[in-house]
């Protein structure tokens, strides 16, 4: 998928590459379709789960999280191809409904977690409904993003230091 985009990956080539017989594919896999959002939620899952081994995302709220930066650019420089690959699903316009919502489930997941850490820590207001935290810390999420992608992140290319810098020094002034 990250070399030819949705449209023109064809399932022999992605069976020749894992190793597997194509009918094998469709064993596990109705479609093509349902093969790339397996993807992404197992893309998703696996950076969540690195984020999680060096950030413990499991202890901290939402301020902390998005106070560590460096871990985040340790693994995106770590794992560039499933970086990549992320990157494809949100250019997949055709995709958006299966892909996305898997994603978004596993993101879902991780940012109830943080929100409820900061409810327990006291750094956020426990009246405050969940979803309607969850609502506004997905939307900044994304908004930075976007943001750092389009002005710092070229994903062929390493992150120089410069970048680093300036997208932590940004996530410092959101946070104040």
């Amino acid at each position: 998928f990250n070399e030819h985009g949705f449209t023109r990956a064809k399932i022999a080539d992605i069976a020749r590459g894992a190793g597997v017989a194509q009918g094998s594919l469709y064993q596990y896999f109705e479609d093509k379709k349902a093969l790339f959002t397996y993807c992404a939620e197992w893309g998703l899952s696996l950076f969540m789960k690195k984020l999680d081994e060096r950030m413990h995302i499991g202890e901290m709220d939402v301020f902390e999280y998005f106070q560590d930066n460096v871990a985040k650019t340790e693994i995106i420089e770590e794992e560039r191809e499933l970086v990549v690959f992320i990157q494809l699903i949100a250019r997949e316009a055709d995709l958006i409904d299966p892909s996305m919502k898997a994603m978004y489930n596993v993101g879902d997941m991780y940012g109830m977690k943080l929100i409820q850490n900061s409810k327990r820590k006291g750094t956020i207001r426990a009246d405050i409904d969940d979803e309607l935290l969850m609502a506004y810390f997905l939307a900044v999420a994304e908004r930075f993003k976007y943001r750092w992608m389009e002005r710092y992140v070229d994903f062929t290319a390493e992150m120089s230091e410069e970048h680093s810098v300036a997208m932590n020094r940004e996530l410092e002034q959101m946070l104040d």
